[in-house]
């Protein structure tokens, strides 16, 4: 029997999570996803390694739409997959209008009402993770997108 939770979904959920900028040497709140997105904004997400930001840091494995992962995370990036990484190659908070132009103008939905039943959730739309080392991720919006 197969999950019906298994197949690929059309939704999927963008955080602003803090991470240590390696280029930086910085911390800054970047824009994330819960799962890897259909459609043309995938080609603006990368997987990437999220170093810890305390030394103090552990997280556990978690799985996700890549498989199981210590500290993968999928980061919303400004440029398409391969255009190369630096300073300011992640999304931040400062970028969320633009994001939601993108979004709009490339088809998908910005699920306004379930967004806001998520953010009333703290262990659902807000809070802390005991397997990620951002600690802390905030809900953004949840997503969908019509093809």
């Amino acid at each position: 029997m197969t999950s019906p939770f298994a197949k690929e979904n059309n939704t999927f959920v963008l955080y602003l999570e803090p991470m240590l900028n390696s280029f930086t040497k910085t911390y800054q709140n970047v824009i994330t996803v819960g799962a890897m997105p259909p459609g043309p904004i995938a080609e603006m997400v990368i997987p990437m390694s999220m170093p810890k930001l305390s030394e103090f840091q552990e997280a556990g494995v978690f799985s996700n739409s890549m498989g199981t992962h210590g500290n993968c995370t999928l980061i919303l990036s400004r440029y398409p997959k391969g255009a190369g990484k630096s300073a300011d190659s992640f999304m931040t908070a400062d970028d969320i209008p633009s994001v939601f132009s993108y979004l709009l103008s490339n088809g998908y939905h910005i699920d306004s009402a379930l967004t806001k039943l998520l953010v009333k959730s703290p262990s659902i739309g807000n809070g802390l993770s005991d397997s990620r080392f951002s600690g802390y991720r905030r809900l953004i919006a949840m997503i969908s997108y019509s093809g």
